[in-house]
């Protein structure tokens, strides 16, 4: 049985209770993300989005560790945006004429979801040659990390 057609209702039905449920207009671009935390017990990052009613949230799987040594040569975030549309995160990077972006899938949520204890990023670096971005945690001794894979590209 094909279940495609399923698919489609649904997100279509789930767009149309975003629209009545939101602000009363979809997302047509990125918006900026003013709050971030990731949760080492749940292995997410959760951003909180400027958007509606400001309890719109973009939410993606991390790897979590203490910081090693032998990451390459990661460059700081200057802005990071997410998009409801196209459920991605997209940060640019502050590499060469500044158009280098990393790009990331995210779920995209109205409300803020029971996250266990999660904790405030202090900053992103994403690293075009391994293809990762890691937010570093305000937690412990300063030395934990979250990770995530990216696709980092030209814009």
């Amino acid at each position: 049985m094909n279940h495609k057609p399923f698919k489609v209702i649904y997100a279509l039905i789930a767009t149309a209770i975003t629209l009545l449920l939101g602000s009363g207009a979809a997302a047509a671009d990125p918006v900026n993300v003013t709050d971030l935390t990731c949760d080492g017990d749940t292995y997410k990052c959760t951003g909180r989005l400027d958007f509606g009613d400001g309890r719109w949230h973009a939410q993606w799987d991390v790897g979590v560790y203490h910081r090693r040594i032998d990451l390459q040569a990661p460059v700081p975030v200057t802005r990071l945006r997410c998009d409801g549309d196209t459920y991605k995160c997209t940060a640019n990077l502050q590499f060469g004429d500044g158009r280098w972006v990393a790009q990331w899938d995210a779920s995209i949520f109205h409300n803020r979801i029971d996250l266990q204890d999660p904790v405030p990023v202090e900053r992103i670096e994403c690293d075009g040659d391994t293809n990762k971005c890691i937010a570093n945690l305000e937690f412990g001794d300063g030395g934990w990390v979250a990770q995530w894979d990216v696709r980092v590209f030209h814009a």
